[in-house]
């Protein structure tokens, strides 16, 4: 019996340790099964992650799309002030007022570059007259260009109605015009943005941009014998009224000393017989190239190509002026010059500037 009894024990003990092996072996399983959970959890976690990083910088990205569209986004501070009231034209004869007028080929490089800050820092113009400013109603909105350096100037801008980025004209004016006009009165004109006017007591300023004859001269027709025409017109209307000063990029290179290459060139826009004759047949219904009346054998160039080295070997072209009526009542010009080709490389055009006092 006792035997019995001993087989019988050890037979129930070796059952004991056999469940408890089982039982061991059957933890250790769960046991290395769980770290590949853990694993996979951490792997869900981390795609997770990636996904919310990933979201988090394309929200930077458009984020950093809509602080292009303002002026801090190219360093410029718009210093605005509402209740800022701009004074009159100064009556003091003794004044010396300053215009800077500039073919710029599109704000935003200027703005980027910082070269407005800087000619104004160093120019200090009472006017600023731009050309091609490449931009439209909706971005000027958008930037809030109507106040930009709105502390020291007032600014009108005048957009093309059909094509973006292209074309456009603007004034910067430290005074508070009488009027404003954009346009000369003329739709198949006046959609491209190219000439506005703003008055005062005792002149007006006109900010203009002639149109291109185009490659192949494909616009000659149009610039010669429709634009020409009406847009003197126009100029000699406000004449009649008060003396003028015509600041623009008026796309002609009049005589052979206005461009570095005149062999060659007749048939290149800007330069061609028709061009020529149109131009200097506006000069003599009264009007006076300041420029070229100050400095009748200066050669010095407004427009430089960008290939070639144009600016740095100075082969170039002018053909941005100031214009003014002849034997004008109360314009007494100063200088009409050029500021330094090498100061500004924002455009393929370097500013110009015109000093004059206002008599009484």
């Amino acid at each position: 019996m006792e035997n019995e009894k001993s087989t019988t024990i050890k037979r129930k003990t070796e059952e004991i340790q056999e469940e408890t092996q089982k039982e061991i072996k059957t933890e250790d399983i769960c046991q290395k099964k769980l770290p590949k959970d853990q694993d996979s959890k951490k792997k869900s976690n981390d795609k997770s992650r990636s996904r919310s990083k990933s979201k988090e910088k394309k929200n930077n990205k458009v984020s950093k799309k809509k602080q292009q569209l303002t002026l801090e986004s190219f360093g410029v501070k718009s210093n605005i002030d509402p209740s800022k009231s701009f004074p009159k034209f100064p009556e003091d004869e003794n004044k010396i007022i300053k215009i800077i007028q500039w073919n710029i080929n599109g704000l935003r490089p200027l703005l980027r570059r910082k070269e407005l800050d800087n000619l104004i820092k160093e120019e200090d113009p009472d006017f600023i007259c731009f050309n091609e400013t490449k931009i439209d109603n909706d971005l000027i909105e958008k930037l809030n260009l109507k106040n930009i350096y709105n502390k020291t100037y007032k600014s009108f801008w005048y957009c093309p109605d059909e094509k973006r980025g292209y074309s456009g004209t603007a004034i910067l004016s430290k005074y508070e015009p009488i009027s404003v006009k954009y346009g000369i009165n003329v739709d198949k004109h006046d959609k491209e943005g190219r000439v506005l006017t703003i008055e005062f007591d005792k002149f007006y300023l006109i900010s203009c941009y002639t149109p291109n004859s185009g490659e192949g001269l494909r616009r000659l027709d149009y610039r010669t014998k429709e634009w020409d025409v009406d847009f003197f017109e126009y100029i000699n209307s406000l004449k009649n009224k008060k003396d003028i000063i015509l600041a623009g990029d008026l796309n002609v290179a009049r005589e052979e000393i206005d461009l570095f290459e005149p062999k060659g060139n007749d048939k290149t826009p800007g330069y061609t017989k028709e061009e020529k004759e149109s131009f200097n047949n506006f000069l003599k219904m009264g009007y006076v190239d300041t420029f070229r009346n100050l400095h009748p054998k200066e050669q010095k160039f407004s427009f430089f190509s960008k290939r070639g080295n144009a600016k740095d070997q100075n082969k170039g072209w002018r053909v941005d002026y100031f214009i003014i009526n002849e034997n004008a009542k109360y314009i007494e010009i100063e200088q009409s010059d050029m500021i330094d080709r090498k100061k500004y490389d924002s455009s393929d055009h370097i500013p110009i500037f015109l000093t004059f006092k206002c008599k009484k």
